[in-house]
């Protein structure tokens, strides 16, 4: 009986290998193909991820995948009509159950703005925190050609507990030296508010870091890789659907935590004391800048579901309320508190029961209105701030 070699056997198990999965990835390229509708619709329903904006306008939002900055590059020039930058976390883009004619809370606020010499542009992000909020209002005073006169903000609780720039807004980041130039600049005058300082000159040190190692690269090697993505998510559709499918893995990361720890929307969560405080530091660093910076800064405690339990600790939730109204009246700037402003029946599901933060189209016409009635004059430029 022939011995069969050590090679030829592992010559062998690698062609099985091999074979299976092909196998394995032609079935996975053939379900994908089928579902990608589905896994398009499904992302789309994710308030995990960002969402396009509305068909009217089409720049008021990113759109599903697009970069941050080829986003920036599409906002209209402010050099040309009042600019009002819209910003917070995914209830500015997410909208429940969506139909076709709905629009958010940006594009609403565009169409009314239009009429007036003026527009908005959205700067929204799931889980954005404070310092990715003065990140996007230092991006526009170091860009004339996006420099905001207006700076909403949309302040969120839980939102405090967040720290560090997403990846996306880092590469922005690392791009643009006039922008880390500003940003160092505003650290160093902020000595009342040294946690914020710190923070901000860690983040600097980390791009610069990332920056320093992707010149190292081989030059147009990211362009390269670009191209080759593209050429072949048209024939395979794995690489065409990737972000659908990151979508649908983050979703389940996210379910099977809750599960292991037994989480639910409603699970009482403290806020880590730390994290409060850096973020206020920088929220009343934002509202600093703004006003030296020449942008009138308005700040509104965002809506929530009136039937719906939240997560918050109430007393530390009541002391968030008074924090924040405390700061404006100190800095003489536009608040207002829509809390309780979309009644119940507007609101969607999340996770088998009414979801706390996130309404329907019908939210978020109703949030612009509100905000139009609160602050229309100054954000259409017949109000101002105090000194």
């Amino acid at each position: 009986m022939p011995i069969e070699s050590p090679r030829k056997r592992s010559t062998g198990r690698f062609w099985r290998g091999a074979a299976l999965f092909g196998a394995a990835f032609l079935v996975l390229n053939v379900w994908v193909a089928g579902a990608r509708r589905g896994l398009e619709d499904e992302r789309k329903r994710n308030l995990l991820q960002a969402t396009a904006g509305s068909v009217e306008s089409g720049r008021v939002e990113p759109r599903p995948g697009e970069s941050f900055e080829s986003y920036w590059q599409r906002i209209p020039d402010a050099r040309t009509r009042r600019l009002v930058f819209v910003s917070g976390m995914s209830q500015m883009y997410a909208i429940n159950d969506r139909q076709p004619n709905d629009r958010i809370i940006a594009d609403n606020l565009d169409s009314w703005l239009e009429g007036r010499g003026a527009m908005a542009a959205s700067l929204a992000g799931p889980n954005l925190c404070n310092e990715e909020a003065l990140f996007f209002l230092c991006a526009g005073l170091s860009d004339p050609a996006r420099r905001p006169a207006v700076f909403l903000y949309g302040v969120c609780f839980d939102k405090f507990r967040n720290l560090d720039l997403r990846r996306e807004y880092q590469e922005f980041f690392a791009n643009r030296l006039e922008l880390r130039r500003r940003w160092l600049a505003e650290a160093d005058d902020a000595v009342d508010l040294p946690l914020a300082a710190e923070k901000m000159r860690a983040t600097e040190k980390g791009v610069e870091t990332e920056g320093r190692a992707a010149a190292t690269r081989e030059p147009g090697k990211g362009d390269v890789e670009l191209k080759l993505r593209e050429s072949v998510s048209r024939v395979v559709p794995v690489v065409a659907a990737r972000e659908e499918l990151n979508a649908r893995a983050q979703m389940e990361m996210f379910l099977f935590r809750n599960w292991l720890f037994r989480i639910k929307p409603t699970s009482k969560r403290p806020v880590i004391s730390a994290r409060q405080a850096l973020n206020r530091q920088f929220l009343e660093l934002l509202v600093s800048v703004a006003k030296q910076g020449g942008v009138v800064p308005i700040l509104y405690v965002i809506p929530l579901n009136p039937q719906a339990e939240n997560p918050y600790i109430p007393t530390e939730y009541e002391d968030f309320k008074v924090w924040v109204a405390g700061l404006a009246n100190r800095e003489g700037i536009p608040f207002a508190n829509l809390e309780g402003i979309v009644p119940s029946q507007y609101w969607g599901e999340f996770m088998g029961g009414p979801d706390f933060k996130h309404f329907r189209g019908e939210g978020h016409r109703m949030t612009a209105a509100a905000l139009i009635e609160h602050f229309g004059a100054v954000m259409a430029g017949d109000g101002g701030v105090r000194k």
